[in-house]
């Protein structure tokens, strides 16, 4: 009897000894949680309550312990992002079906005490299930990543605006190149007419009236010069506009090749800024060019029309079509290059549609708010 009492009493003072233990245990947890430079929770994700947290959460949202459990759900929807929330929660509800052993990983924004909102990068596993093997606690690990988002944010946005200018600087380098071809242009214009067309005139004027023949070659080149010129430098453009500038290019290179053409031209702006004008006005010169070259088509469709803040622009042919791979050739492309590089100044974006025998659709969209 004495004997069972002694082990009855031995076997009480080493269950104390296993209670102390365990509070040592428990107590030395809390320190080291506290110590660590992460925020540490361990989460009720039936009740959506937080049952445990460390230092680094209460002083986060200001809050203590008792405070962060007794508010339960409520805590969450006050202290995550709004915008986070839905996928929060549906993080936390995918690891009802996970492995004791599986650690989910997730990103989201929370708000702190005073009202900032910060990154957080969470790892969580599985602590305790019940008898059924239903999960019912979850502990989790967050670090503060807001500065790393931050400074990944100003690399982007640097590697962006570096991005931009270098865009800027082409445009400005193509610009440049394309005001210089302008102004040659101009200038070889008025030397046609004002010299070599002279000339072929004053040339004329000294043949007799029996030299027919010679004053048939004469009058031709004198046509063709002016054509040449009149090509070079559109009159029309700059005095009526691109509308009638467009119609009346197109009655001239057409017309004289036998190939029949609908114009289309619904612009609601009263005039279009005159180096767009001007741009716009070469683009079709060059895809006409191109028409008459290589697609030995009787037929074009051009449409010019705004809609709201953009112009969209359209040539269609019905003929022998445009293999794609020129776009890529800079010999047999240089045409299309030149479309390319002229629409990049203004923004636009350009687009064809073709197939051998079925004719060719070239499609652009140019931004009038966007355009220089």
């Amino acid at each position: 009897m004495e004997k069972s009492k002694d082990l009855e009493l031995a076997g009480q003072e080493l269950d104390q000894i296993l209670i102390d233990d365990f509070e040592i245990d428990s107590l030395v947890f809390s320190k080291m949680a506290d110590a660590i430079p992460d925020m540490l929770c361990v989460t009720d994700i039936q009740q959506m309550r937080k049952i445990y947290s460390n230092a680094h959460v209460h002083h986060l949202f200001k809050m203590s312990k008792k405070e962060i459990n007794d508010m339960g759900l409520r805590f969450f929807e006050k202290t995550i992002h709004p915008a986070d929330q839905y996928n929060y929660f549906k993080e936390i509800d995918s690891l009802k079906l996970v492995k004791d052993e599986h650690i989910s990983e997730f990103k989201y924004r929370i708000i702190d005490f005073e009202g900032k909102v910060r990154w957080l990068a969470t790892k969580r596993k599985v602590l305790k299930r019940d008898g059924q093997g239903t999960p019912l606690q979850v502990i989790g690990i967050s670090q503060d990543i807001t500065q790393q988002i931050e400074l990944s944010e100003e690399r982007q946005r640097l590697i962006d605006e570096r991005a931009q200018l270098k865009v800027l600087q082409q445009q400005q380098l193509f610009e440049a190149i394309i005001n210089a071809q302008e102004e040659e242009r101009r200038n070889i214009a008025e030397n046609l007419h004002n010299e070599i067309g002279q000339l072929l005139f004053a040339a004329q004027l000294k043949l007799s009236s029996s030299e027919t023949e010679s004053r048939t070659l004469l009058n031709a080149a004198i046509k063709k010069v002016r054509e040449i010129s009149f090509e070079l430098t559109p009159v029309l453009l700059n005095d009526m506009g691109l509308e009638a500038a467009i119609k009346d290019m197109l009655e001239r290179k057409l017309d004289t090749q036998q190939i029949s053409f609908n114009f289309s031209f619904s612009v609601k702006t009263t005039r279009i800024d005159k180096n767009v004008e001007v741009i716009i006005y070469r683009i079709l010169q060059e895809l006409i060019n191109n028409t008459i070259k290589h697609a030995k088509a009787n037929h074009v469709n051009v449409l010019v029309m705004q809609k709201g803040d953009e112009l969209y622009i359209s040539q269609t042919d019905n003929g022998t079509g445009l293999d794609k791979a020129i776009l890529s050739d800079a010999k047999k492309g240089f045409g299309l290059k030149s479309i390319m590089n002229r629409l990049h100044i203004l923004n636009g974006v350009f687009e064809v549609f073709s197939s051998p025998e079925s004719g060719t659709k070239v499609l652009m969209n140019i931004p009038l708010n966007g355009a220089k």
